[in-house]
């Protein structure tokens, strides 16, 4: 099969997820949802990838989209918390946003967010209230 699509060379890959709450429980591994890749450019900021992902899934609104702090091509710039699994998830791509992040996070939360995030918690932390 041929195809008439090209690929546009400047996009990045992102990796997002969407729980569903049916049985959710914030104690365990397993969150269950939808999830996938989306083709992003470098300077999209993490509400533009959000509303790409809205638009091409057709999530509604009130669905928590939490996005992969790392890209393919490494960490993602000007990472919004609003959008972070963190603690809920950590990243296993990088250092960053990995365990040595969560050791960090769990001798002082406020220092934590203070260093990383503006003191501003991420959506995990609002989501299982941690």
């Amino acid at each position: 099969m041929f195809s008439s699509c090209q690929k546009d060379e400047d996009l990045i890959g992102r990796n997002w997820s969407s729980p569903t709450f049916e049985g959710f429980d914030c104690d365990s591994p397993i969150m269950i949802g939808e999830s996938g890749t989306v083709g992003i450019l470098p300077e999209w900021t993490d509400d533009q990838v959000v509303a790409k992902i809205r638009e091409v899934w057709n999530l509604p609104s009130n669905y928590v989209i939490f996005l992969d702090p790392e890209t393919y091509s490494g960490t993602a710039r000007d990472i919004n918390p609003e959008y972070l699994a963190f603690p809920l998830h950590i990243s296993s791509m990088s250092d960053e946003w990995g365990w040595d992040y969560y050791e960090e996070y769990k001798k002082d939360k406020q220092a934590f967010l203070d260093k990383y995030t503006n003191g501003e918690e991420t959506a995990g932390m609002k989501l299982c209230d941690r």
